[in-house]
């Protein structure tokens, strides 16, 4: 019973990390542990391809699907384990990803035909959904609110480093242990991560309502993603059948559509559809798979251009290093040498712009090795500007109940930007051949590949053109009158001086009766969820103070009694049922020496458990209530939800 309560249940940091100035940092670096192993593993393999061919005897179309399986299997994947993370915990789903991809690395390294070898990587890819979907959700809330581009711009160097590190030492390992060395490599690290992420990660402190899965609609995923696969890999030279390519269009067409319908529809979709309504999250996720075709594409291209003659494999990899480098480097110091005043959109937009610009570039310069170092550089750049910008403006979309969530829908739009990377530059190389050889017979690989950098061009500038869309959410502190004739006085135009009063006028009209409301909606919500949950032991305080310790783990019975606008001693009595009972644990201060006011409060295992059930039977009321509403007026609450969001940002900052 110990066993699988420890193995399957989240376990809470030491103290001494717990209390540490530095455990934010220290759980990214963990996440950063996953996001080196997701993008080596993703730019190692490619360079195995010839070696692969030779041992199975078969031809390139058919061994790129290492690859693709395992990018097909990350995609349907991600949405199911940032559910799962949600709903179970996202430092115990990661760590168990770490540990599934380990073993399946080692498996990989073992296989005895493709075959095995294609499914032993869909087992991998089911690892590294439950990394990747989970990864960006801890960054967030382990992270300072104020440093979360920061640390995201971390977690993007680490992803750099992976995929700057993947080619060489793909080249390297295949010419001297053989392409099976490339997933063992993949062992090491993934044991010290598990042991890290056990001790470094934070509990989830949020949990969400764990959603039914749905089957019907991961199967349509990847039947229509694997049926545009094949077609475009047809279309690229994969001998098929001259019937089966365009009936595999017409497949993932007619899956297409049923997909979409089918999650509309359903009460448990794949894709939280509700979600995408967000302007914000949408355009973000989109440009997060542009952008991210735009970075792996110049991975497989470059090396058809230029891996020619004995030893071209190692020297290109080395040459392919530019882009990720370029790209970590900005990532981790964007913050440094943008201005401070520049928001998310704008940083964006500049990312865009610059890679946008090098892709350009590459369709009208001679590709050479003097020439495509410092264009992958300076397109790896822009992509590091553009992807923390990105995924920060997609963050800040949700709240933190949906973390892992959203993280598994960047990871989903990372996962198809790098599929569609693979396919779509071995198909516009394909076509470049025909064109410029039929025209000229002594054609040049750059030739070749220029209809490959106009897309990637294209790519650049759609990512461009979403971060201007983008309307990022202000935050801040509420709009108030000293606030409005602020802004009244720096406005110039008549019109948007008007619009301010009325703004204001609005909001002293709309301040009592909100407040009563809210009021009105808190005893309602009381009442309910006593009613709901009768068997509890605990009263409304109790568990009132036992949530406020979830959001402020270490919090001191001073800061308590203040937060509640309780007497310390009312606190202190219900402190002592709670603790008498086992919810809560007292932890001496390191210059306590037996002051009891200086200790600070965490909660038990069974504390934990209380305020998850409370938290999702007032989850469960309000979902009912909603549900007896008319369509009219569950359209308006949700319409208002970016306000309603704002104003328990607010309120929380008061309370803080």
């Amino acid at each position: 019973m110990f066993a699988y309560r420890s193995i399957l249940r989240e376990q809470a940091r030491p103290a001494v990390v717990r209390e540490s100035r530095r455990a934010p940092w220290l759980a990214v670096s963990v996440v950063c542990f996953g996001a080196f192993m997701g993008q080596l593993d993703a730019s190692i393999v490619t360079i195995t391809f010839p070696a692969m061919e030779h041992d199975f005897g078969v031809p390139v179309a058919a061994v790129q699907w290492v690859s693709l399986a395992y990018l097909l299997g990350l995609v349907a994947m991600l949405a199911p384990a940032g559910r799962l993370g949600d709903a179970a915990g996202r430092k115990l789903v990661y760590t168990w990803g770490f540990a599934v991809f380990s073993v399946a690395s080692a498996a990989c390294g073992l296989a005895s035909s493709l075959g095995v070898l294609v499914g032993l990587r869909l087992l991998q890819a089911t690892g590294a959904a439950m990394l990747q979907a989970n990864s960006v959700a801890l960054v967030t809330t382990s992270a300072p609110k104020a440093r979360m581009r920061f640390a995201l711009g971390i977690q993007a160097g680490a992803q750099a480093a992976g995929l700057a590190l993947g080619p060489t030492l793909g080249g390297l390992l295949t010419a001297t242990a053989g392409w099976r060395a490339v997933y063992w490599v993949n062992v090491p690290v993934g044991v010290v991560a598990v042991i890290a992420g056990r001790y470094l990660l934070p509990r989830t402190r949020q949990f969400s309502r764990p959603g039914r899965f749905d089957g019907p609609g991961t199967a349509l995923l990847v039947t229509w993603t694997t049926a545009l696969l094949l077609a475009l890999s047809a279309v690229s030279g994969l001998s098929l059948p001259p019937g089966l390519a365009a009936l595999l269009v017409v497949l993932a067409l007619g899956s297409l559509v049923a997909f979409a319908r089918r999650e509309i529809r359903t009460a448990h979709p794949l894709i939280p559809v509700w979600l995408l309504r967000s302007r914000p999250l949408a355009l973000g996720l989109a440009g997060a798979g542009c952008g991210y075709l735009a970075l792996f594409g110049p991975l497989v291209l470059i090396p058809q251009v230029l891996a020619r003659g004995p030893g071209s494999a190692a020297r290109t990899g080395l040459l392919l290093s530019a882009l990720p480098l370029g790209f970590g480097l900005a990532a981790l110091l964007g913050d440094l040498v943008l201005p401070r005043g520049w928001e998310d959109r704008r940083r964006g937009l500049a990312g865009a712009l610059l890679a946008c610009a090098a892709m350009a570039a590459a369709t009208v310069i001679p590709l050479t090795q003097a020439t495509v170092v410092p264009l992958l550089a300076v397109g790896g750049a822009g992509l590091g500007i553009f992807v923390p910008a990105n995924n920060t403006v997609i963050m800040r979309s949700v709240d933190d109940s949906s973390a892992s969530l959203v993280g598994g829908l960047v990871s989903m739009a990372r996962g198809i930007g790098t599929t569609l990377g693979i396919s779509l530059m071995a198909l516009a190389w394909h076509l470049g051949s025909h064109s410029y050889q039929a025209g000229n017979p002594g054609y040049s690989g750059t030739e070749q590949a220029r209809p490959a950098f106009g897309l990637l061009a294209a790519a650049a500038a759609t990512a461009a053109a979403i971060a201007v869309a983008t309307r990022e959410k202000a935050r801040g502190q509420p709009f108030g009158p000293g606030e409005a004739t602020r802004q009244v006085q720096s406005t110039e135009s008549g019109i948007a001086q008007e619009q301010a009063g009325q703004e204001q006028a609005g909001q002293e009209q709309i301040g009592p009766e909100l407040a009563g409301l809210v009021s009105r909606l808190r005893r309602a919500m009381r009442r309910a969820a006593r009613a709901a949950d009768p068997a509890t032991e605990l009263s409304v305080a109790q568990l009132e103070l036992l949530s406020c310790i979830t959001e402020h783990p270490g919090i001191r019975p001073s800061q308590l009694a203040r937060m509640l606008r309780l007497a310390p001693s009312s606190v202190a009595t219900l402190l002592g049922g709670l603790q008498s009972a086992g919810y809560v644990t007292r932890t001496p201060g390191a210059d306590s020496a037996g002051d009891r006011r200086t200790v600070s409060l965490d909660l038990s295992e069974a504390g934990t458990e209380a305020v998850t059930r409370w938290h999702r039977v007032n989850e469960d009321i309000i979902q009912a209530a909603l549900a007896e509403l008319p369509h009219r007026e569950r359209a308006a609450l949700r319409d208002a939800a970016p306000a309603l969001r704002d104003l328990t940002a607010s309120i929380d900052a008061q309370a803080d």
